[in-house]
């Protein structure tokens, strides 16, 4: 893996390169040959057997996972990291977690001028996401595994769908995939249980992928450039997650129009839409195109949680295929 520096020695903390298409190629997202139905290493810990525990109410399961984290004595998640950034990214060894939250600050300062172009183009939109300093939303991601898990959204899915570990699922523009990582931190699905995770090729989804390698029930899915972001999927769905994502999209109104194509009747749809400006990673076309799609989940789709709000900003929505 190539490791750039500018002005400093290669491989230096605070000026670290990845060649994203590189990694791809080098590391591609397939799973391991000894891969099966519901084989996650990184569930195997005693603590998770806690987290786990069907006869411990939901709310107690997750303070568990995020007092244990806090306090360190849950260091599973850094542990996986860990080999990830030196076997595969080829980063200089974080000795412990207070390397992890120092880099990641130190990259939150180079991230914050980050912007995608005033374009549709699905090349360029890539680019942007390929920067350098958008190592930091991979070190972000992984540090918000020990304050924030999606426990209470997949608690909400159980109401809606009781047998929701028998279903098969989309987590669209998943980044690390916190959604597939808590359905395997806090339930143990069935063997017909089946999650696809789509995203661009980012440092964060290579990630997602590197975890769930092991894992059969977990189908990564990689939205190329050259296909324009084409989600490929011969599958029909019964739940897509598509959360803090709408407002990144270079063509928002195709991917809802897919989302429609692919749920089965009934399917339920879960997603957000933050009304912004198009500045920084957000998008111009999610901007202009914001209403239009609104519009059409409107019209395909049934209320079920939140509200279709043109005027402000929307958290997070359900909605059912009708």
């Amino acid at each position: 893996m190539d490791v750039l520096s500018d002005n400093q020695r290669p491989n230096f903390f605070d000026n670290m390169a990845v060649n994203v298409p590189k990694l791809y190629k080098e590391f591609p997202i397939v799973k391991e040959a000894d891969s099966f139905c519901n084989k996650v290493p990184f569930t195997r810990d005693f603590l998770h057997r806690i987290y786990r525990c069907p006869i411990i109410p939901a709310k107690y399961r997750s303070l568990a996972l995020k007092g244990f984290r806090q306090i360190r004595l849950d260091q599973g998640w850094f542990l996986e990291f860990r080999k990830y950034w030196s076997e595969i990214l080829k980063g200089r060894p974080l000795w412990g977690l207070d390397d992890l939250y120092f880099l990641k600050n130190i990259y939150r300062m180079k991230f914050q001028n980050s912007e995608v172009a005033d374009s549709s183009d699905s090349t360029s939109h890539c680019q942007a996401w390929q920067r350098p300093e958008v190592l930091y939303q991979l070190l972000h991601l992984v540090c918000r595994e020990t304050v924030i898990d999606q426990l209470k959204i997949l608690r909400i899915l159980a109401g809606l769908k009781p047998d929701f570990k028998k279903l098969k699922m989309l987590e669209f523009g998943c980044a690390t995939a916190p959604i597939a990582v808590s359905l395997y931190e806090f339930f143990k699905p069935k063997l017909q249980f089946k999650i696809y995770i789509s995203d661009i090729p980012t440092l964060a989804f290579h990630y997602a992928a590197y975890r769930f390698r092991y894992c059969s029930n977990v189908v990564p899915i990689l939205l190329k450039p050259e296909d324009d972001f084409a989600l490929k999927l011969n599958d029909k769905l019964d739940v897509i997650f598509c959360i803090t994502v709408f407002e990144h999209l270079n063509q928002p109104l195709e991917i809802a129009k897919t989302f429609h194509e692919l749920l089965q009747p009934g399917g339920l749809l879960f997603f957000d839409y933050i009304k912004g400006s198009g500045e920084g990673l957000d998008t111009l076309q999610a901007v202009k195109q914001r209403d239009l799609v609104i519009d059409f989940i409107r019209d395909k789709f049934e209320l079920v949680q939140g509200q279709l709000a043109k005027d402000k900003d929307m958290h997070l929505t359900i909605v059912q295929k009708k």
